[in-house]
């Protein structure tokens, strides 16, 4: 039989792991939102003849 003390440090180990887990996720997330696109001024775009 698990003793209440053991009991309550798992629960701590478990919420801080989860924890843990919802701030990468949340980390991840983080970043520019939007279309992804070529910066004009330093990778010029030129016509193609197939056009």
């Amino acid at each position: 039989m698990m003793n209440i003390e053991r009991k309550k440090q798992m629960q701590k180990v478990t919420t801080r792991l989860l924890l843990l887990a919802a701030l990468c996720f949340a980390c991840n997330a983080c970043g520019i939102k939007g279309p992804l696109y070529i910066p004009e001024h330093k990778y010029p775009q030129t016509a193609s003849a197939s056009e």
